[in-house]
């Protein structure tokens, strides 16, 4: 009996010390990126020790409610800073702002720790503004050929653009703050025109689940945001400086910042200034015609390059807007025996490796872009970018004549090819989070561009073009292991392309002995045309996660309207030695695409698998036909055609890091595809498709304190290329080869800031080897000789 007394009155005591214990507070957070003062959206708080989880809203803001007297510890999750376990004393309701630490991870997938999943089913690769400094050649395009299914199209050394898993030219889509990049996107020996210094943060997203960027987006997307505020109050900058000996590079980079509590301005200007390159050989042989390279330097590849940005921001509770200026100027010669007929005289040199000389290329890209974000509610946002571009492009060459009456302009006689481009963009973002389960997107986005031509050469015609889409995407969070999400894509465009008649070579050919009607047909080289397009695409995603590993699958359905030149071109591309015709006919490319993305994830260890394949029911692709066009010196007459084609293969991506300081990594690049067409004996392979590949790199971080090898890695790597024997009709085969590189990365401190010094080497052993996406392989020139390139970067 009064064993249960004593019970009974414990449990008394008990239940009035429970009830004097107050457990209704509320601990209110707001996070934020401490690199950029960017509130964390969809950050995972878990209460260590209870089965409590909660999320951050757009404003970076939650709550977690009844909650006890005493000291807890939160554990607070993001996929693009370090985790961080926070300890809070509970004394009533309490308020506080949290800053975590920026830690975005390169080469690797943004993923959230623990048994929760990223908040998009997105198949991507996020990389950061160090990781580009470090990995800085010279471009944009090279610079990210580390990342699995990259490559690069490249003219020369200093001008290149992206190819997503075999895909490039106008199915990549570059895409900066919200607007995307227009240009001259179709030709292969047209560069991008961005500033790489620039990019502060660049995701590469892959396949169907680039759904929201348009009809060019089948590749891929290089999604960039230079669009954050500094991350410290007050003034901030960072000079960067830059040398190559392949090509004598000299250049630097320098931006400075301003950040108050409202208001932030950013400016960057970056110059570089290239000679002629090196070469393994000193001699090539183009159309069975030997041209010697004089002292291993390739003629009249010298360039420069100056770009400046510059963009000032408000940072408000409920709105925040930035208006960014850039201009990136680029000149960069062409190798003489590119234009025209090989010659010996054109390719003696002139005693300056940093002369420019005809032909060359210039191109100036000026960009204006308006971002406004207005945070409605804890739940909905409304995203308004406004973007107008300004693309002028030019060849410039010595007149020269293919017809005996033509005479060279009054102005600008020596201008070839001239395209001048106006771009009007606009794009609306509704974001709506309707419960932590249920996230809608809807946008409508409009673009409208106008080019002009001149030059006393033809390619191109004159056209208008319009553009008008409407997308929805909503994602269903079932649990943090289980993530559906639907997208629903409607494009309309309108092309416009101007006649163009060519007096010139009707009166050749009718000279040449040509009927009427033959001349008639030839000197029509653009007809009047007006085409109307419309689509309607559809994606379904889901990412699944369990344990260790997490599955990411899309699939769904692509579409790209045929551009201008697949439509109008008709004439002779240089470089290519062919005569390039369009087809008006052509209709808009469609197919459909599956992805799958399996990751394996420990602390120590990331292991990625993502197959995928690609069916068109008429890929568009420049095939070579059986005639020879009757333009002077034209050579064989090629057509843009439409044929069904498949592409398939698998990226292989490995990271494995031993004792804290030796880290691995592999990455592999399988490709195969294919045109399938009623004649079996024609279904050739499709053009500008790299060749399988393997990257891989061993470094050794040195963690020794207060020693000289503090702050200190050193690497080296190796990339292994097959032969690339299945291509397309007019190509080469390309042989295999393996380069080899090393380098050394060193911190200091210098003015109590971390500077950082890269010194690497790459085609250590000099190999002569070709690439095949580069525009100089069917002229027999090589890539670049060795190179040794130091980088230095010292913030303020």
């Amino acid at each position: 009996m009064k064993t249960v007394l004593s019970v009974l009155i414990l449990s008394l005591v008990a239940s009035f010390s429970l009830q004097a214990q107050n457990c209704e507070y509320t601990f209110s957070g707001t996070l934020t990126d401490e690199h950029n003062g960017e509130p964390l959206v969809d950050a995972v708080i878990n209460v260590i020790g209870s089965d409590v989880e909660v999320y951050s809203d757009f404003y970076g803001k939650f709550s977690i409610n009844h909650l006890c007297e005493g000291k807890i510890e939160l554990k607070i999750t993001h996929p693009e800073c370090q985790d961080l376990i926070y300890p809070v004393l509970i004394e009533g309701d309490t308020e506080e702002e949290i800053k975590l630490e920026h830690h975005w991870k390169e080469l690797e997938q943004v993923l959230l720790q623990g048994n929760t999943v990223e908040t998009t089913v997105l198949n991507r690769e996020v990389v950061t503004k160090d990781f580009i400094e470090q990995e800085y050649t010279g471009s944009l395009s090279t610079s990210l050929e580390k990342l699995p299914g990259v490559n690069a199209m490249e003219v020369g050394a200093g001008i290149s653009k992206p190819i997503i898993r075999g895909l490039g030219l106008n199915r990549v889509v570059v895409s900066e703050n919200g607007i995307n990049q227009a240009g001259q996107q179709w030709g292969a020996d047209h560069g991008l025109e961005l500033d790489a210094l620039s990019v502060e943060k660049l995701e590469v997203i892959k396949g169907v689940a680039a759904i929201e960027y348009g009809s060019d987006a089948i590749g891929g997307v290089l999604k960039i945001d230079n669009d954050q505020a500094p991350a410290e109050d007050g003034i901030s900058g960072k000079v960067l400086t830059i040398a190559k000996s392949v090509n004598q590079t000299l250049g630097g980079s320098f931006n400075i910042n301003y950040k108050s509590d409202k208001f932030f301005a950013k400016a960057r200007a970056t110059g570089l200034s290239y000679a002629d390159y090196k070469l393994p050989a000193d001699t090539i042989n183009y159309l069975n015609f030997n041209i010697p390279i004089y002292d291993e330097e390739l003629k009249n590849t010298a360039g420069k390059e100056i770009d400046w940005y510059a963009q000032a921001g408000y940072l408000g509770e409920n709105f925040r807007s930035s208006i960014s200026l850039s201009n990136v100027y680029q000149k960069s010669g062409f190798f003489p025996g590119a234009h025209g007929i090989p010659s010996i005289e054109r390719v003696q040199p002139d005693g300056d490796r940093r002369n420019i000389g005809y032909p060359y290329q210039r191109v100036n890209h000026f960009k204006l872009i308006n971002n406004n974000h207005f945070f409605i509610n804890d739940d909905a946002k409304l995203t308004v970018n406004l973007g107008y571009q300004h693309n002028h492009r030019q060849e410039w060459s010595l007149f020269h004549t293919h017809y005996g009456n033509q005479e060279p302009p009054e102005v600008d006689p020596n201008l070839e090819l001239n395209f001048d481009l106006t771009t009007y963009d606009a794009k609306v973002k509704w974001e709506q989070k309707f419960s932590d389960e249920h996230t809608t997107n809807l946008g409508v986005e409009a673009k409208y561009q106008d080019n002009n031509i001149k030059g006393f050469n033809f390619l191109l015609p004159e056209y208008e073009a319009q553009n008008y889409a409407a997308f929805l995407t909503h994602e269903y969070k079932i649990s943090n292991s289980t993530l559906w999400s639907l997208g629903l894509r409607y494009d309309y465009g309108k092309v416009d392309m101007n006649d163009f008649y060519d007096n010139y070579l009707y009166d050749y050919l009718l000279q040449n002995g040509e009927s009427e009607a033959t001349a008639n047909e030839y000197a029509q080289r653009s007809p009047q045309l007006s085409r109307n397009f419309g689509n309607f695409n559809v994606m379904l995603g889901g990412l699944f996660t369990w344990n260790k590993f997490t599955l990411n699958a899309n699939i769904g359905t692509n579409f790209r309207l045929p551009t201008p030149i697949e439509l109008g071109a008709n004439g002779i591309h240089h470089g290519s030695f062919r005569h390039e015709q369009g087809d008006p006919d052509l209709d808009p490319e469609k197919g459909y695409v599956g992805d799958l993305e399996i990751t394996y994830k420990t602390s120590d260890f990331v292991a990625r698998v993502n197959p995928y394949i690609y069916y068109f029911d008429n890929y568009i692709f420049l095939q070579p036909t059986r005639t020879f066009s009757l333009l002077p010196h034209s050579g064989q007459l090629y057509r843009y055609s439409q044929s069904q084609a498949v592409l398939s293969g698998v990226e292989v991506s490995l990271q494995k890091t031993f004792f804290e300081q030796l880290n691995t990594q592999v990455v592999a690049e399988y490709l195969y595809n294919q045109q399938l067409t009623s004649e079996s004996s024609r279904n050739y392979p499709l053009p500008f498709t790299p060749a399988n590949n393997l990257y891989a790199e061993v470094g050794y971080s040195f963690n020794n304190q207060n020693t000289i090898f503090q702050n200190t890695e050193i690497y080296a790597n190796t990339r292994m290329t097959t032969e690339q024997d299945r291509i397309a009709q007019g190509e080469l085969v390309t042989p295999g080869y393996a380069l080899f590189g090393l380098g050394l990365k060193k911190g200091f401190n210098l003015f109590n800031k971390q500077s950082t010094v890269h010194l690497q080497v790459s085609n250590l052993f000099n190999k002569k080897y070709f690439k095949h996406t580069s525009f100089y392989r069917r002229l027999e020139i090589p890539e670049l000789a060795r190179n040794i390139q130091l980088t230095l970067q010292v913030p303020f």
